[in-house]
């Protein structure tokens, strides 16, 4: 796979170190900050660079997929631009800014595999979640609560973000409009698509900006109208990066917690008995695009994964 790097920050860097472990040979980058640019292209032996956006068409014959590893505000002109180049796309999660970004996507013809990385979905513990449910170890499912929680905006745990620009950006309205609800709830909203199939908006309880949206509580219906809460953070006290669910049922509770173990999760019945069900890694985001563009045919997370959580993302602002 011939690949193209939008946006040669944090992210981009660390896709192409993914990539290029599957066998993937990096052809392009593209950033506007020339010392980014310089940096990843000497790093990764890069022949061909631009820093500007519409200069992706120029690498339409010569490449055969897309990285978007750019800021939200940005995802939906590097998007449109790598489907009208006919460059198979792997976008960074929210798919886009806007629902009416989304839209333009959505109407735009694509004939290439399309993308969005949902990477919380091979994390192995969740496969532990499925198989209990798909086994009714639960019994009727009551309630559901889903967290991301992270605490880098007080902690400075990974950097002060007025000094380093991967974190900065989160905070600034022009690049992250929606703070950490599109940022971490883009996850959090996937997951319970997957697991439950139907996810609806009831309300939301809490909401705190400063400067940007740091923290965010709402109402969810998940499934057959099973109620659900979902929280995510910037500056959670307790845990610096935690992506957790509790599903309580008729016949037991099933707690998942990323910080005490990526594995397991633990099941809790009613008759006080406790069991741990350990799951397998799924198949990475990153190997399921590169599948994707030897087979020519769109995996899951794709593009209506993205544009069904970006829907719902619209009515929960």
């Amino acid at each position: 796979m011939k690949l193209v790097i939008v946006g040669c920050g944090g992210m981009g860097w660390y896709q192409a170190q993914k990539f290029q472990a599957l066998g993937a040979r990096i052809v392009g980058a593209i950033d506007h900050n020339e010392e980014h640019l310089r940096g990843f292209c000497e790093a990764f032996g890069v022949e061909e660079s631009y820093k500007s956006l519409d200069m992706i068409s120029r690498f339409s014959a010569k490449a055969d997929a897309l990285s978007c590893c750019l800021p939200d505000c940005f995802h939906a002109l590097c998007c449109e631009a790598a489907v009208r180049a006919n460059l198979a796309l792997f976008c960074e999660k929210p798919l886009t800014a806007t629902q009416e970004e989304a839209d333009l996507l959505a109407r735009l013809p694509r004939s290439q595999p399309f993308m969005v990385n949902f990477s919380k979905r091979h994390t192995p513990s969740l496969s532990a979640v499925q198989e209990a449910l798909s086994r009714g170890l639960l019994g009727t499912l009551e309630n559901v609560t889903i967290s991301y929680l992270q605490s880098w905006y007080k902690s400075h745990v990974w950097g002060d973000p007025e000094e380093v620009f991967r974190w900065k950006w989160r905070l600034l309205s022009e690049y992250n409009r929606d703070g950490c609800l599109s940022d971490l709830g883009s996850h959090l909203l996937d997951l319970l698509f997957l697991l439950f199939g139907n996810v609806r908006f009831e309300k939301k309880t809490l909401v705190v900006t400063s400067p940007a949206l740091v923290e965010y509580d709402a109402l969810l219906s998940v499934g057959n109208h099973i109620p659900c809460t979902l929280h995510c953070s910037y500056q959670d006290p307790a845990w610096d990066d935690s992506l957790q669910l509790t599903i309580e049922g008729s016949e037991a509770t099933l707690t998942m917690n990323t910080s005490l173990d990526r594995k397991q999760v633990v099941i809790a019945s009613k008759d006080g008995t406790i069991t741990k069900l350990e799951g397998n890694r799924p198949v990475s985001t990153y190997q399921k695009f590169f599948d994707a563009v030897v087979s020519g045919t769109s995996l899951p997370p794709a593009f209506e994964d993205g544009y069904r959580v970006q829907k719902l993302l619209e009515e929960m602002r």
